[in-house]
C-alpha cells in the first residue's frame, strides 16, 4: 500500500499563522515601542526641556523685575554689592539660555533675539547703577519704568516666542506618539486574541513599566539638577536613605557619597544654636503631616546661611513608609525679608523721631514766645519803671535771639536735605574766628563755673581762604554742646593745631574736648542723624532740637573735612575735626620785627605748659628771646634773680589764673621788687574787664586775651613801645548814639505795616529822613517822581503788585539820571545765600536779613555809601 504524504492540518497552519502573526506583531510592537521611546526622548530632551527652562527663565525675569525697584530705592548696599547681586541673576539667566539654545529645535533667530534682548537689559541695568543710586525714590521709579521695564518686556516676549514654538512641538510630537500608541494598542489587542501571544504581551508591558520608571527617575534627576532644592527620600521601614538628588553638592556643598544611612553629615553642618531644633524636627518626621523649619547651616565656602527643611510623608495603608525631605537655601529670601523689616522699622523710627521733633519744636518755640509775650505784658504794666522795662527788654532780646537760632537750625536742616547748602571761599583771619568763639563760649562756660581754654599748636598762618561763617557754626555747635553736657566745675577746651602746609593750602585740626557726661556706644551710632537726642531727660533738661550735630556733620562734609568722635559715659567726649583751607597766593608774611623788639627780653608765666610753649614759639618767630615758668612763685623768683644780675626782663607775660598765686598778686610783687621799668601784660582766656581796675592798681600795663596769635602779640608789643600800628579786625559794636547818618534821605519799600514801623523807628534813630512805599510799583513811581531827593532805597522782596526784584530791575532800566547809581539794599526775610545772590542779580547793592539788627543796618548802609 502506497503511503500518502501528510500536510499540516488546519490547526498547524493556524499555529504557524499565529506564530508568524505573533512574530510580525511582536516585531511591529518593538519597532513602535522604539519609535515611542525615541519620540519621548525627543519630547523631553528638546521641546519639553526648552519649554520648562524658558518658563523658569521667565519666572526669574519677573522676579528680577519685581525686586529691582525695591533694591534700587530701599537697599542700603553700595554700587559694588548691587552689581554683584545683579551679576548672580545674569549668570542664572545666561545658564538657562545656554540650555535653551542647545535643545531648541526652532529657528536660530529666536535664540539670537533672546540673547540680544537679555544683553540689552544687562547693559542698560549696569549703566543705571553708576547714577541711579544718587536719585531720589520718585526719579528711580520713573527711570525704571521708562528704561528698564521695556527691556524686561523684550526679554519676556522673546521667551514667549520660544515657549510657544516648544509647546507646539510638544503637541505635534504627542499627537504622533498617540497615533503610534494606537497602533501599538491595536497590535496588543490582536496578540491577546491568541494565547501564544499572551506571554509576549506581558513581557512587553513589563518592559514598558520599567521604561516608565526609568523615565520618571530620569525626569526627576533632570528636575532636581535644575532647581535649588535638594531632595532626600528616607525609607522609614528600613531607616535608610533611598534617594539623594544630584544637586546636593551644588546647593549644600555636600557630595552624594558623603551621605551615610542617616543624616549625620547634615547634622554636623547645623549651627550649635539650632542643633536641638534640628534633632526635634527629625524625631517628629512623619508625624502630623507636612512640617517645615528654618535654621542656619555652615557652608565651607561662605559660612553660615539660612536653609529651609520641609518633610512630606508618604502613607501606604495608614502607615508612613517613606518621607521626602526637601532642603533649600533661603538666605536671599531671609535677607530681603530682613531688609524690608528693617526698612519698615527705620521708617517707623523716622516718623516717630519727626513727631517727637515737632512736639519738641512746639515746646522750644513756645517757650521763648511765652517769654516775649510775657515780658511785653510786664513792660507795659510797669512802663514808668525804667529798670523794670530795661530788664524786660533784655529778656525779650535774649528770647528773640534764641527763637531765631531755632528757626535757623530748621532752615539749615531743610537746605541740607534738599542739597542746597553751599559753602563760600572768602578771605578771613583765624584770629578773629578764635576771638569770636571765645567771646561766646567763655560766657557760657563762666555761667556754669566751667574752665574753658583754647590752646594753639604750630600755627604759622592765620590769613586763610574759606567759609569762616560755617567754621564758626561748626565750632560753636560743638563747643556749646560740650558746655551744655559738662557739669559744673568741669573743663572744656578747643585745641587748634596746624597739621601741614603745602602749595598755599593748610590743614587745621580742631579738637574739642570736655569732661562731661559722655555718650553710650549705641547712641554714637546715631549721633549725626537728624532729630536724635540720647534720651528724653537730657532733651527736657537741656535745650536743643536734635539738629545741631546733623548740621555740623553735613557742613564738615560739605567743606571736604572729617570728624571723629570718642566718648565714654561719665568720662567726657572728644570731637576731632580736620579741615583744609587755602592761603592767599600773595599771603602776608610775619611782620619784620623792628630792632627795638628784637632787643626785648620776655618772661612768660603760665601754669599751662602748652600755652608757654606756644607763646615762646610765637615770640621766637618774631625774633624775640624769651623764658617761661609754670607758676607765679617761680615768676617772682625769676624776676628777682634777673634783677640782681642786672639783666632785668623788659616784658612779663603773666597768666591771670594760676594755682599758687594769681596774676594780680604776681604783678604786685614784681612791681615791689623791680619797680615800673618792666612792662607787665596780663594774659587771660577770660573777660578781663572785671579785673582791669585791680590789675592796673597792682601795676599791670596791658591785657592780652588767649589764644595768643603772633599778630596780636606783635601789635601789642609795638603799641607798648610807642610804635604806631594799623589796627585791623572786626569793627567793635557801636552804641546807638554813635550811629548817625544826618541828612540821608531814604525810600523804605515795605508792605507789612508792623515791619514798616520798626524800620522807620530804626532809621529815625540814625537821623535818616524816611519816605515810604507799600509795594514795588509804588516804589518805581516814587523814584521816577522824586528820585533826585533820594540817597538810598531799602527794598523788601515779597510784596504784592510788584516784588522787590522786579522793582529793583525796573529802577535800574529806567531813564532817570540816578537809576544806575542810587544804592538799593534788600531788607527781607528771604535770608538764604541764594536770596542774596538773586538780589545782586536784580541790581541791588546789599542784602539785610530780617529780623533787622540796627548795628547790621547801619554798617550795611555805611558800607554801601563808602563802597
Amino acid at each position: 500500500m502506497k503511503t500518502q504524504k501528510k500536510w499540516p492540518g488546519i490547526t498547524g497552519i493556524g499555529l504557524i499563522v499565529v506564530c508568524t502573526l505573533a512574530i510580525f506583531l511582536s516585531v511591529s510592537s518593538i519597532i513602535t515601542t522604539y519609535r515611542l521611546q525615541s519620540m519621548a526622548s525627543i519630547i523631553y530632551e528638546h521641546p519639553y526641556t526648552v519649554s520648562n527652562e524658558s518658563r523658569a527663565t521667565r519666572s526669574r525675569l519677573l522676579d528680577m523685575r519685581f525686586f529691582i525697584t525695591n533694591i534700587f530705592t530701599q537697599s542700603s548696599k553700595n554700587e559694588e554689592e548691587l552689581q554683584q547681586i545683579l551679576n548672580e541673576r545674569y549668570q542664572m539667566q545666561y545658564a538657562s539660555i545656554d540650555v535653551i539654545a542647545k535643545q531648541y529645535l526652532g529657528p536660530k533667530a529666536d535664540i539670537d533675539l533672546l540673547l540680544k534682548a537679555m544683553n540689552d537689559l544687562e547693559k542698560t541695568q549696569n549703566e543705571a547703577l553708576s547714577f541711579i543710586l544718587t536719585l531720589n525714590e520718585e526719579s528711580i521709579v520713573r527711570y525704571i519704568e521708562e528704561n528698564l521695564y521695556p527691556r524686561y518686556d523684550a526679554v519676556s516676549d522673546a521667551l514667549e516666542t520660544i515657549i510657544t514654538f516648544a509647546d507646539k512641538k510638544v503637541q505635534n510630537l504627542e499627537k504622533e506618539s498617540k497615533e503610534m500608541a494606537a497602533k501599538a494598542t491595536l497590535a496588543s489587542v490582536l496578540l491577546t486574541i491568541f494565547l501564544p501571544s499572551y506571554f509576549l504581551l506581558a513581557f512587553w508591558r513589563e518592559q514598558k513599566n520599567i521604561q516608565e520608571i526609568r523615565y520618571r527617575e530620569q525626569l526627576f534627576h533632570i528636575l532636581s539638577a535644575n532647581v535649588d532644592v535638594v531632595f532626600l527620600i528616607l525609607n522609614q521601614e528600613q531607616n535608610s536613605l533611598e534617594f539623594i538628588s544630584s544637586n546636593s553638592e551644588r546647593v549644600l556643598e555636600i557630595k552624594e557619597n558623603e551621605f551615610t544611612q542617616d543624616l549625620s553629615v547634615l547634622r554636623d553642618r547645623i549651627t550649635d544654636n539650632d542643633l536641638e531644633r534640628f534633632d526635634n524636627f527629625i524625631q517628629q518626621m512623619g508625624l502630623d503631616g507636612e512640617k517645615s523649619l528654618n535654621l542656619k547651616m555652615h557652608f565651607p565656602s561662605c559660612g553660615p546661611r539660612w536653609i529651609r527643611l520641609q518633610i512630606s510623608p508618604r502613607v501606604v495603608h495608614g502607615k508612613v513608609t517613606r518621607c521626602i525631605l526637601s532642603i533649600s537655601d533661603q538666605t536671599e529670601d531671609m535677607r530681603i525679608k530682613q531688609t524690608l523689616e528693617d526698612a519698615l522699622i527705620n521708617a517707623q523710627n523716622a516718623n516717630s523721631a519727626k513727631q517727637n521733633f515737632l512736639s519738641k519744636m512746639s515746646h522750644e518755640i513756645r517757650t521763648p514766645m511765652n517769654a516775649i509775650i510775657g515780658m511785653t505784658t510786664i513792660a507795659a504794666a510797669y512802663i514808668d519803671d525804667r529798670k523794670r522795662v530795661e530788664s524786660c527788654l533784655k529778656k525779650i532780646s535774649y528770647s528773640s535771639k534764641y527763637l531765631m537760632s531755632l528757626i535757623n537750625d530748621v532752615l539749615d536742616m531743610s537746605k541740607i536735605e534738599e542739597g542746597k547748602m553751599t559753602v563760600s571761599r572768602e578771605a578771613f583771619n583765624l584770629e578773629y574766628v578764635a576771638q569770636y568763639i571765645t567771646s561766646i563760649i567763655y560766657q557760657q562756660a563762666e555761667d556754669k563755673n566751667i574752665t574753658f581754654d583754647m590752646p594753639l599748636v604750630d600755627i604759622t598762618d592765620t590769613d586763610l581762604i574759606g567759609d569762616s561763617l560755617r567754621l564758626n557754626q561748626i565750632l560753636i555747635n560743638l563747643l556749646s554742646n560740650a558746655v551744655k553736657f559738662t557739669p559744673e566745675g568741669g573743663r572744656v577746651s578747643l585745641e587748634i593745631r596746624q597739621l601741614q602746609k603745602k602749595d598755599h593750602r593748610i590743614r587745621l585740626r580742631f579738637t574739642i574736648k570736655d569732661t562731661g557726661i559722655g555718650m553710650t556706644p549705641a547712641f554714637m551710632e546715631h549721633l549725626f542723624q537728624p532729630f536724635e537726642q540720647e534720651n528724653r531727660f537730657i532733651s527736657q533738661t537741656r535745650n536743643g532740637t536734635g539738629l545741631g550735630m546733623s548740621i555740623t556733620k553735613n557742613l564738615i562734609t560739605l567743606m571736604g573735612g572729617t570728624i571723629v568722635v570718642e566718648s565714654k559715659p561719665n568720662q567726657g567726649s572728644t570731637f576731632t575735626v580736620e579741615l583744609d583751607f587755602d592761603t592767599p597766593a600773595d599771603g602776608k608774611q610775619i611782620h619784620q620785627c623792628s630792632h627795638t623788639l628784637e632787643m626785648l627780653s620776655v618772661l612768660i608765666a603760665d601754669d599751662d605748659r602748652d600755652s608757654c610753649l606756644h607763646t615762646s614759639l610765637t615770640l621766637k618767630n618774631l625774633g624775640i628771646s624769651s623764658k617761661w615758668v609754670l607758676s607765679g612763685t617761680e615768676c617772682v623768683e625769676e624776676v628777682i634773680s634777673a634783677h640782681k644780675t642786672g639783666e632785668d626782663y623788659d616784658v612779663c607775660l603773666i597768666d591771670w589764673k594760676m594755682p599758687d598765686m594769681d596774676g594780680i598778686e604776681v604783678t604786685r610783687r614784681v612791681r615791689q621788687q623791680v619797680g615800673p621799668d618792666t612792662t607787665i601784660i596780663i594774659i587771660t582766656a577770660y573777660d578781663w574787664s572785671g579785673i582791669e581796675k585791680s590789675a592796673r592798681e597792682a601795676g599791670a600795663d596791658a591785657f592780652l586775651s588767649k589764644p595768643i596769635f603772633s599778630s596780636t602779640l606783635y601789635n601789642m608789643l609795638l603799641s607798648l613801645n610807642g610804635i604806631e600800628i594799623e589796627k585791623e579786625g572786626y569793627s567793635q559794636k557801636q552804641p546807638i548814639e554813635n550811629m548817625r547818618l544826618p541828612g540821608c534821605r531814604a525810600l523804605l519799600v515795605e508792605d507789612n505795616l508792623l515791619n514798616r514801623e520798626i524800620a522807620i523807628e530804626m532809621l529815625k534813630m540814625m537821623e535818616v529822613d524816611v519816605a515810604c512805599a507799600c509795594n514795588g510799583e509804588e516804589a518805581v513811581d516814587h523814584f521816577m517822581t522824586d528820585g533826585n531827593d533820594l540817597d538810598l532805597i531799602l527794598m523788601d522782596v515779597q510784596m504784592p503788585v510788584m516784588d522787590g526784584y522786579q522793582a529793583a530791575a525796573s529802577i535800574r532800566r529806567c531813564n532817570h539820571p540816578k537809576s544806575k547809581t542810587i544804592p538799593i539794599i534788600a531788607m527781607t526775610a528771604n535770608a538764604f545765600h541764594e536770596d542774596a545772590v538773586k538780589a545782586y542779580e536784580a541790581g541791588m547793592n546789599g542784602h539785610i536779613a530780617k529780623p533787622v539788627d540796627i548795628q547790621q543796618l547801619y554798617q550795611t548802609i555805611e558800607t554801601v555809601f563808602n563802597g
